[in-house]
Formats: structure tokens, sequence, C-alpha cells
């Protein structure tokens, strides 16, 4: 990477002694440039728009939202706040965001742990910018009923949820995950019937923090259904689910998913890095093709691997929950060396800004 002149953000997780609560930036070779945000409370995905304008998720329960900062970056690196693009108050899905994806048309899709599921927005130009819901997914609204006078889906969902969790007196329909509903940890194979008590007792005891990473590419909407060792292909027209990335058809414990949580892409190549946790992997999905392979696996520099991210020298960077540390990983080769190492909190989510 010498040469280059990208810098790599990070999120933290924020749980450890000395949690890192800003948004960190550090040079191509890894070494430590400074904050780029003020500090907040649970801090996870980040995405550009094309004027490279930067979103960061705020992942706190108390106060769920999408910040937008200046495509400006100071002499200092920092970045000024330029709004609050998306609150509750904007889609009553917005509950505990993770992931943040633009499309080609510059919509803003964000994943939701809480209410478990995907709502898009798009951005407006007033000043200072707000966001509005898309039309639900027409995939949701024409296949699945509504469940009573409130049943409806929250506005701008894109992606559903098998178990519907209720906000605001609103519980939208259950989608099947054979049809893309997104699952929950905890569930069992049987799930209660949607609307019943045994649904509604299940939903308020699950913890549902299934859906993870989002990415959008020019072929389809990717999410990470953590629960369901899977990532789900969605249609960015309308919502369609257009099956799962689970395996490489092998049986061995390096041949599937496992806790999926971060995504990358390689424009160039076509290929979706997937980072798989509990199997301490990461794994290449080819869209043209549909085939899924292993990169790397490391029990110890890729334990509990989080947030991914793509470099314009053509590496894959990729954090580690467990360690501490951000590895470099050659995807041709799988090979892995240190880019940043001694971490005082684990890295969360990574974003490479050219």
């Amino acid at each position: 990477m010498a040469g280059s002149s990208h810098e790599v953000y990070v999120t933290f997780s924020g749980e450890s002694a000395s949690p890192v609560k800003h948004v960190r930036a550090y040079d191509a070779s890894g070494a430590k440039k400074g904050r780029v945000t003020p500090d907040y409370d649970e801090l996870r995905g980040m995405t550009l728009d094309t004027t490279g304008r930067l979103y960061l998720a705020v992942a706190n329960k108390s106060v769920s939202q999408v910040l937008l900062f200046s495509a400006t970056v100071n002499g200092d690196g920092t970045r000024d706040l330029v709004a609050t693009v998306v609150t509750p108050a904007t889609s009553p899905g917005i509950s505990h965001p993770y992931g943040l994806t633009f499309d080609g048309p510059g919509q803003l899709f964000v994943s939701s742990q809480d209410t478990n599921c995907v709502t898009g927005f798009t951005i407006g130009t007033q000043s200072p910018p707000q966001a509005q819901p898309l039309a639900v997914a027409t995939y949701l609204s024409q296949n699945f009923p509504k469940n009573g006078a409130n049943g409806a889906f929250y506005a701008g969902e894109y992606v559903a949820s098998v178990v519907p969790i209720v906000v605001q007196g609103d519980t939208p329909p259950a989608v099947p995950a054979d049809q893309g509903g997104l699952s929950e940890q905890g569930l069992a194979a049987a799930l209660p019937v949607p609307g019943s008590p045994a649904a509604a007792a299940q939903a308020a005891n699950t913890k549902k923090h299934s859906v993870r990473g989002v990415h959008a590419t020019p072929v389809a909407l990717y999410v990470v259904d953590e629960a369901a060792n899977r990532v789900g292909i969605y249609d960015l027209s309308t919502g369609a689910f257009q099956g799962a990335i689970a395996t490489t058809g092998g049986t061995g414990k390096q041949d599937a998913l496992d806790d999926p949580v971060g995504l990358a892409y390689d424009p160039a190549k076509g290929h979706l890095f997937i980072g798989s946790a509990r199997n301490a992997c990461i794994f290449a999905y080819h869209e043209g093709s549909k085939t899924l392979h292993l990169v790397a696996h490391d029990d110890t520099q890729l334990a509990k691997v989080s947030g991914l991210a793509w470099t314009p020298a053509g590496t894959l960077l990729a954090g580690s929950r467990q360690q501490n540390a951000i590895v470099s990983v050659d995807v041709s080769s799988g090979a892995i060396s240190s880019f940043v190492d001694g971490l005082k909190d684990a890295p969360e989510c990574l974003l490479v800004v050219a």
C-alpha cells in the first residue's frame, strides 16, 4: 500500500476498559492519524456518498441515528457535522442501526439490529439535508398482508424480519426466511404462528441482533443475516429475495459461513467478501459465477473477524475483535499481515476513504 493516499476510518465496539467513541483515521501504512468525529456512544457503520460526505451510524439505543459529516476534511483531520439525517422519527425501523450503504442512484440503506430489518431512504437537497423513506419494497407490499389495523411495514422497509418487532404500536407482517425474512438469535426451528401470544413472547425475549452488514453493488443488495449464517441477496429495484449465500458446498468447518458480520466489495472482479466470525474465515462470493470460496482462515489473526474494507491497492482489510487489531489480507494467496496492532478497543466497522 506504499504510495497510496487513501485513509482507513475505523469505528470501535466501545466495550473495552478504554473505549474509543469517535471515528479514527489511519493512513495507508497503518499509522494513526487521529480522530475524524467527536465522541458518540456505539458508533457502527460508515459510508460515503458520491460527493465524499461521510455518513455514520450511532447505535446507542437511546439516540439511534445516522449522522452526516462534510466531504471537506479539516487541517486536523476532522470533519464537520452537517446534519442528523435519519432517526426513529424518520422511520420507526431505525433502532440500534448497524450497516450503511448507498446504491448507484444514491439511495441509502440502513440495517437496524433491534427491529431486525433494512430500511431505505433518499437524501434531500435542502439545507440541512434530511432523509425521506423510500416506498416500502414492492416485493413486501405485494406479497405479505397486513396484520390487522396497525400491521404495516415500517416506512421505507426493504428487508423484513421473520418475527416482527412492535414499534410505536405497529407490528409489521412476518416474512418467512425462505422468502427473505431475517432470522433472530435464539429462534426455535418451528416458529410460533405470527401474531400469536407465543410469537409476541418469543420476540420480546429474543436477542434482536441478527442483521449486520449491508452492501449494495451494481448487481444486488446484500444483507448479513447473522443468526441464519447466511447473506441474503435482494433485488435493488423491488426488494425481491433472490436467494442466499451460505456455503461453498463442502462439509468442513471452513466451508460455511458461521456468524457472518462484515462485507466488502471489489468492483473490478465482482467479488463480495464476507467475514465469518465464529470460524475465523473470510470468504469471497463471485457475482458472475454465483460461487463462494474460502479466501483466508486463521484462528488467531481472524478471531472474531468484524469489519472489512477493500483498498485501492487491491488488498482486503479486516478487523479482529478478539485481537484488537486490523490485518491486511492478500486475497490471491490468503496471506495475512499486520496493519494495526495493539488497539485499545475492538474494531467494529472499517471504511476506506480514497
